[in-house]
């Protein structure tokens, strides 16, 4: 039996991502002119991380818009995985980010450097504070934050580029007023320390299901408790389960029942896997009760 409960794509859905692209892009603009004006290395740390996040929000705004793609012969599960790819590509481009972030901001350290504009810093990161925030609000609202990583990428980087841009404001304020001008590059490396914190959880999970592993939301002992609760069924073996996106999960498996011809038993089980475990795609293989069959119950 294979329950296939197919996901519309829904074109609203792409609103934040799309929101974001356009926000972020015309904030970069502004801001790699300005860090340029205030010899800011912090403020060129935050454009260059917010570089970073618009190529991410692209590629999760692309997986999204693929993700509604029917499925072909060559592709029977349709393009959903995408969604995974893009996560996982997203957090490679965090890491890059970050590691130039550490080089600029140590060579300045080594170097000394200009005097940044305190001024003009606090006021671009200001707006930037606003952009991410406002940016992050659109994904807030859509809720699809709370249980796709994808989104939650996006989001998680949003929000950590406000959180950017008010440190960047604070470094710019303390070194007016002390004239400590180490702290622009000293923010500039927990800017990159903030960075890996917030989107490690992140990396984790695509890395997981890139490799097949089962989604974090997804127990597989309880599904197992699960399966072996229902009267009909005596053992099972080969359980596999996996994500094919990063809001949807699938499940294989063999079950050794009292009776193979009970259908009823099939859609019993497959809506108890899908709305009491989150599991949207399952087949499940019937066998009769055969003691001396050797089973590899995974």
């Amino acid at each position: 039996m294979h329950n296939h409960h197919e996901h519309a794509a829904v074109p609203k859905r792409q609103v934040p991502y799309l929101t974001g692209i356009i926000l972020n892009t015309a904030f970069i603009i502004a801001e790699m002119i300005f860090a340029h004006y205030a010899h800011s290395t912090a403020l060129f740390a935050d454009a260059l991380h917010s570089i970073s996040d618009v190529a991410s929000l692209i590629l999760a705004w692309a997986a999204v818009a693929v993700f509604g793609l029917r499925a072909t012969d060559t592709h029977t599960y349709g393009w959903h995985n995408a969604t995974i790819l893009a996560s996982f590509i997203n957090a490679l481009f965090l890491l890059v980010a970050v590691f130039v972030i550490w080089y600029e901001a140590i060579v300045k350290l080594l170097n000394g450097g200009a005097e940044p504009a305190g001024n003009l810093i606090m006021i671009v990161s200001a707006f930037g504070i606003v952009v991410n925030f406002l940016a992050a609000k659109f994904f807030a609202m859509a809720g699809d934050h709370k249980s796709d990583i994808n989104a939650k990428g996006a989001y998680v980087h949003l929000m950590a580029d406000a959180g950017v841009s008010l440190g960047v404001v604070v470094a710019g304020l303390l070194t007016k007023l002390t004239k400590w001008f180490w702290l622009d590059p000293v923010v500039s490396i927990i800017i990159g320390i903030v960075i890996i914190v917030s989107s490690w959880d992140i990396f984790k999970q695509s890395v997981l299901l890139i490799f097949n592993g089962v989604p974090e939301n997804i127990d597989e002992v309880s599904v197992k408790k699960a399966i072996l609760d229902n009267p009909q069924v005596i053992s099972l073996h080969d359980l596999h389960i996996w994500g094919i996106s990063t809001t949807e999960t699938a499940l294989t498996v063999h079950l050794v029942v009292k009776d193979p011809g009970d259908m009823t038993l099939l859609s019993h089980l497959g809506h108890m896997l899908q709305d009491d475990m989150h599991i949207q795609h399952t087949t499940i293989q019937l066998e009769n009760n055969m003691p001396n069959e050797p089973y590899n119950d995974i």
